[in-house]
């Protein structure tokens, strides 16, 4: 929505489905992008990307993921949001974007870490883009996520899945196996 601006009818990937990447795919389907293809290697994650918006799911386990964004848009998309922090997923986000496309770069792998880029690919208008807190202004960007997620388009409480604070380890393996996206731990009474 703030980052790449992505207009209505324009194609976009999204490399990770937890958190902050469904957030991506309500995002996505609120600004009117088509396709939303949400890509990830956990099953419930790619259901749950379905249902909030994603108009395709890819599993990175089973299937080519270049292949089938080529197949499901014909020449590449014009977005790809990267937030598994893989150097080599960022590779693939920049050679699956359509001409003057744009990888957004959201996931940071450890400092030192390096992507090689086909720069001969990159000659063609497509770009690279860190993005840092989504380039919002909290206090004003917040009041309108409230706003949307009260009118029903930005479900964010179907990512969250509370635990009282003696089931931390619990909350800590289903967050781990993608059984839950958003563990919140409760301490104290309800």
């Amino acid at each position: 929505m703030n980052s790449l601006r992505v207009p209505p009818n324009a194609s976009i990937a999204i490399f990770g489905t937890g958190a902050v990447g469904l957030a991506a795919v309500m995002a996505a389907r609120i600004v009117g992008a088509n396709p939303i293809i949400g890509v990830d290697i956990v099953p419930q994650r790619l259901a749950l990307a379905a249902e909030l918006g994603a108009t395709h799911t890819i599993d990175a386990r089973k299937e080519d993921v270049r292949q089938r964004i080529i197949e499901i848009t014909g020449s590449g998309v014009d977005y790809v949001l990267e937030i598994t922090a893989r150097p080599e997923m960022l590779k693939l986000a920049v050679d699956v974007l359509a001409i003057c496309g744009v990888a957004g770069q959201i996931g940071s792998g450890p400092r030192g870490t390096e992507v090689s880029i086909g720069m001969s690919h990159m000659l063609l208008g497509r770009a690279i883009r860190g993005i840092i807190q989504g380039d919002s202004i909290p206090r004003l960007f917040i009041p309108k996520l409230i706003e949307m997620y009260r009118a029903g388009e930005f479900p964010f409480d179907r990512l969250v899945r509370f635990y009282d604070f003696k089931d931390i380890n619990q909350a800590v393996a289903d967050a781990g196996s993608g059984a839950t996206i958003k563990p919140v731990l409760r301490i104290g009474k309800a």
